[in-house]
């Protein structure tokens, strides 16, 4: 009976150990970064007996809403900075834009302000509530200045739920070890774009998931990475 035993564990023993596969896991990783950068959009409007006038009005009713805001510390975003324009309204075929009730030629500028905090663009928006000829009907939309230190922290996301996932795979296989064979910043398209459907449902379903390739208008500021890691299994249980 024992010598049996002992037979049986050599034979085991004897047999080869299975071999090592590798898993590919794509993760999308997350970070919530405090918006340390909060653009409005504003939109000054102006009508007078001639479009000439018109303008020159919008640019006097602007020059003074700038100077207001600046001394709260809020400042137009400038034109080669993206995401902001500065123009007045250029009309079709030469033919000034009218303003419907009046009837008179109406002339608008639309641009950006920015300040540093929520606070310091709650109070912009009550200076230019009192203004006349001035709107911001719009949320703020929300960015950070450090973009290298949030994607930082996605990516220790996405591998620590890479190791996750690679682990659940040992596991199911009857494998001991996960090792880490290579990381790349290379996303599956087919997984990158799944997430972004899904953030986008989640987000009309009232759920409101950071949409990775929408803009944020929240205190903090979500950034999403996919990285791809490369692991290898080995070491039966």
């Amino acid at each position: 009976m024992v010598t049996g035993s002992i037979g049986l564990a050599m034979l085991l023993a004897a047999q080869p150990a299975a071999a090592p596969v590798t898993v590919e896991i794509v993760a999308i990783g997350h970070s919530e970064t405090p918006a340390t950068r909060f653009v409005l959009p504003v939109e000054v409007t102006a009508t007078a007996d001639t479009e000439d006038k018109a303008k020159a009005e919008v640019a006097r009713i602007k020059a003074a809403l700038v100077q207001q805001l600046a001394a709260i510390g809020v400042t137009p975003v400038p034109e080669d900075a993206g995401g902001a324009s500065s123009k007045f309204s250029v009309p079709n075929l030469g033919v000034a834009e009218i303003d419907d009730k009046t009837h008179k030629p109406q002339s608008s500028d639309s641009f950006g302000m920015v300040g540093g905090s929520r606070s310091a663009i709650d109070r912009a928006k009550a200076i230019i509530a009192q203004t006349t000829g001035v709107s911001a009907n719009q949320s703020p939309t929300t960015a950070i200045t450090d973009t290298a230190a949030a994607a930082r922290a996605a990516k220790r996301d996405a591998i620590a739920k890479a190791r996750l996932d690679a682990q659940t795979y040992a596991e199911a296989l009857g494998y001991a070890d996960a090792t880490v064979v290579s990381v790349s910043e290379r996303g599956d398209f087919g997984t990158v774009f799944s997430y972004a459907m899904q953030s986008f449902g989640a987000s009309l379903g009232g759920r409101m998931r950071p949409n990775m390739f929408g803009a944020s208008h929240g205190d903090t500021v979500p950034m999403d990475v996919a990285v791809t890691v490369m692991f290898r299994l080995d070491g039966r249980k």
